[in-house]
C-alpha cells in the first residue's frame, strides 16, 4: 500500500499544480500579489544594484507583461532606448527622468509616486533615484530590449 501511495500522491500534486498554471492564464477569479509576496530578483545584466520583479507575464518574451524595477537612492541608469513606448507608473518614491545621449544630472525631471510617464519609442534617455529609492512599475505587450546609447 505505502509504494502506491507516494507515486498516486505526486500525481494528484502534479495534476493540482497544473491545474493553479493554467487557471492563471485564463482565470476565472481575482489573483491578486501582495507587497510581502513580489519577488525581487537581480538580472545578470543589471550590475548597478537594480532589482526586477515579474507580476505578469515574461517582458524577456513577449506577450502582455508588468514587471517592477527598483532603483537604490544615488543611483542612475545610463543613457539608453527601447524599440517600443515605455510605460511606467512610479509605485513609490521619486523617479528622475532626463532627455539626452549622456546622463545629465542638470537634465533631470522628478516624477513622484502615483505619475505616469510615457517615453517614446527610440528616444535616449536616462533615469536616477535621488535621495531614496524608487520603485516603478513597467508594462507592454512584446519583448522589452534596452540598447545602452551611452557606454
Amino acid at each position: 500500500m505505502r509504494r502506491t501511495f507516494l507515486p498516486a500522491t505526486l500525481i494528484v500534486l502534479v495534476a493540482i499544480t497544473s491545474a493553479q498554471i493554467r487557471g492563471q492564464k485564463g482565470q476565472k477569479d481575482i489573483v491578486g500579489v501582495m507587497p510581502a509576496q513580489v519577488r525581487w530578483f537581480t538580472p545578470t545584466y543589471y550590475t548597478d544594484g537594480r532589482q526586477r520583479a515579474q507580476l505578469y507575464g515574461d517582458s524577456n518574451q513577449g506577450g502582455p507583461w508588468i514587471d517592477r524595477v527598483k532603483i537604490p537612492a544615488g543611483k542612475h541608469v545610463a543613457a539608453h532606448t527601447h524599440p517600443q513606448d515605455e510605460l511606467v507608473t512610479v509605485i513609490d518614491g521619486t523617479w528622475y527622468v532626463g532627455v539626452g545621449d549622456k546622463y545629465d544630472p542638470a537634465k533631470l525631471e522628478g516624477y513622484p509616486a502615483g505619475s505616469f510617464v510615457l517615453i517614446p519609442a527610440g528616444l535616449p534617455h536616462f533615469v536616477a533615484a535621488k535621495e531614496t529609492a524608487v520603485v516603478v512599475q513597467l508594462g507592454g505587450a512584446e519583448k522589452f530590449r534596452t540598447d545602452y546609447v551611452e557606454k
